[in-house]
């Protein structure tokens, strides 16, 4: 078959699935279960997959969703009980006093916290989207900041896993790929933060809070480039941790010297409003804050992977297997942190009762949804490939047979020389199927080494920005949208969202390709 039309064949998916969210504003769920459905129907007639090997894959992009999937479903949990509880309200009258302008509330929130907790491993599509709303921000803009703010850090977020998983199965040196990573941070984080701002208020957003954006995105940026240089490989995990403090902590400086109160005094009716302290409010938050930072520690991470050991690696067919690690998760440590906040924040039985009924009805649909896109992303990937002597492998000559590979090798050969400057889309293209950049950077890795030795390119720095744009992706990524979309009751405006934050995430593609056009060529 012709290559071209092996080409159009492939992206049909991801068409199908745009399509649907922007243009018919039908539900993420229903369109990421057509798009599997589309993946699986595409792969069998065209890409020499057969029925079984799509079952595996989808088998196999489900568990390996669990990251995402069940952090949904942890997280909404967790997000419902400070909601039902009130501690929603109360932090968003905290909030208020330590930051009144909006322009503030965006910098301190999406940039500077949403940063830090993406990069312990929370996720802040669930935590910050009913803050936002309480702050008075429109459903839109409080599904479509947190989205925007889940990665300025791009691959430094959850611990630096979309960094490290791929360094490990592909033995690269993490520090190396780290840093070429983190030389595009300073442009691309600065760019996230003023479209924060105009997607909030628009130019007039932009206008008041232009200083303190530049100001969060160049710190956050820069010191990632500094922490990935003095830190250890083994400490990269770190790097947005650090990063996101810090840039909390100059925002609240840039406050001070501009002679506002870091925390304005509440007055006695806002303290009753608010209705708890500020402590109280965020206690699951600090458990779960506190057991990510332990959990990040070599050697525990060691001792509880050990605790449950080779129990938790299930194999799916031939040499393909999921290791599950549950300990060494953060869902987990979401549903632990939540279980022992419960006494604290839950009043009544009615109300425990309450919380789980409204956490059922929101969760399942973007819980469904996060497995259904990793299966489409599974199925892709295995698309073409057979079990040979007891491996998952390309019979001889059909290796060019497969979905991604027909992508990539397509845009390498129409683009040639200039594969640099596209090169990027697959970063984006891979978040927005499979709703994770780790996924991408792993799914892609081969195609970006096989086209960079084609074309001699160095490998390094192009697997680098096919990174950043995964991050970047996480602004139009459905999964991570209706994620967002579902603790606010607010599911169907996914495709709305997508249309505001597509362009900010076309803009931001652009820019790294033209980064790396430079860092090549130049």
């Amino acid at each position: 078959m012709d290559t071209n039309v092996l080409f159009i064949l492939a992206i049909i998916p991801i068409l199908v699935i745009f399509v649907g969210l922007v243009f018919l504003r039908l539900s993420g769920t229903l369109m990421s279960i057509i798009g599997w459905i589309v993946t699986g129907i595409i792969a069998i007639l065209f890409f020499n997959t057969t029925p079984e090997i799509v079952a595996y894959a989808s088998l196999n992009g489900i568990l390996a969703s669990f990251g995402i999937s069940l952090m949904v479903l942890f997280t909404i949990l967790q997000v419902t009980m400070m909601d039902l509880t009130g501690a929603i309200r109360a932090i968003s009258i905290y909030i208020k006093a330590i930051a009144a302008e909006r322009y503030e509330q965006i910098m301190i929130l999406n940039v500077g916290f949403g940063s830090f907790l993406v990069s312990i491993g929370a996720t802040p599509v669930t935590m910050l989207p009913p803050i936002m709303l309480a702050l008075g921000f429109s459903p839109l803009a409080a599904v479509a900041l947190p989205c925007l703010g889940y990665d300025p850090l791009t691959s430094f977020s959850l611990l630096a896993v979309p960094i490290t998983l791929p360094a490990t199965v592909f033995n690269l040196d993490a520090g190396h790929l780290g840093s070429n990573i983190a030389i595009f941070l300073p442009v691309i984080s600065t760019t996230f933060a003023l479209s924060m701002l105009w997607i909030a208020d628009g130019i007039e957003g932009v206008r008041k809070g232009l200083f303190q954006a530049v100001v969060a995105g160049l710190t956050l940026g820069i010191s990632c480039i500094i922490f990935v240089h003095i830190l250890p490989s083994s400490a990269i995990g770190l790097v947005g941790v650090f990063s996101g403090l810090v840039t909390i902590l100059v925002l609240f400086l840039l406050r001070f010297i501009k002679g506002k109160q870091i925390l304005a005094k509440l007055d006695e009716n806002e303290i009753k409003n608010a209705g708890m302290p500020l402590w109280k409010a965020v206690f699951p938050w600090l458990l779960l804050v506190t057991f990510c930072i332990i959990i990040s520690i070599p050697a525990i991470q060691s001792g509880l992977y050990e605790f449950i050991g080779p129990l938790q690696k299930i194999t799916i067919v031939a040499d393909k297997s999921v290791d599950l690690k549950i300990l060494n998760q953060a869902y987990f440590w979401v549903f632990i942190s939540t279980l022992l906040a419960a006494p604290v924040l839950i009043r009544t039985k009615e109300e425990a009762d309450k919380i789980v009924k409204l956490w059922m009805r929101r969760a399942w649909a973007p819980t469904v949804a996060a497995a259904a896109l990793f299966a489409v992303a599974y199925i892709m990937d295995w698309s073409g490939q057979s079990v040979i002597n007891n491996s998952l492998s390309f019979v001889p000559g059909m290796s060019d047979l497969n979905m991604n590979a027909v992508i990539g090798l397509t845009l390498a050969l129409v683009f040639g020389a200039s594969f640099p400057l596209v090169s990027p889309i697959m970063g984006l293209f891979g978040s927005f199927v499979s709703g994770s950049e780790t996924s991408s950077n792993v799914m892609f890795y081969g195609i970006v080494k096989k086209s960079t030795d084609v074309l001699n390119l160095d490998f390094m720095q192009v697997y680098a920005a096919h990174a950043v744009a995964g991050g970047i992706a996480s602004a139009i990524a459905p999964a991570k949208i209706i994620n967002a979309a579902a603790v606010i009751d607010s599911l169907g405006i996914e495709g709305e969202v997508i249309k505001k934050c597509a362009p900010v995430a076309v803009i931001l593609t652009i820019i790294t390709g033209l980064m790396l056009t430079a860092f090549i060529y130049l």
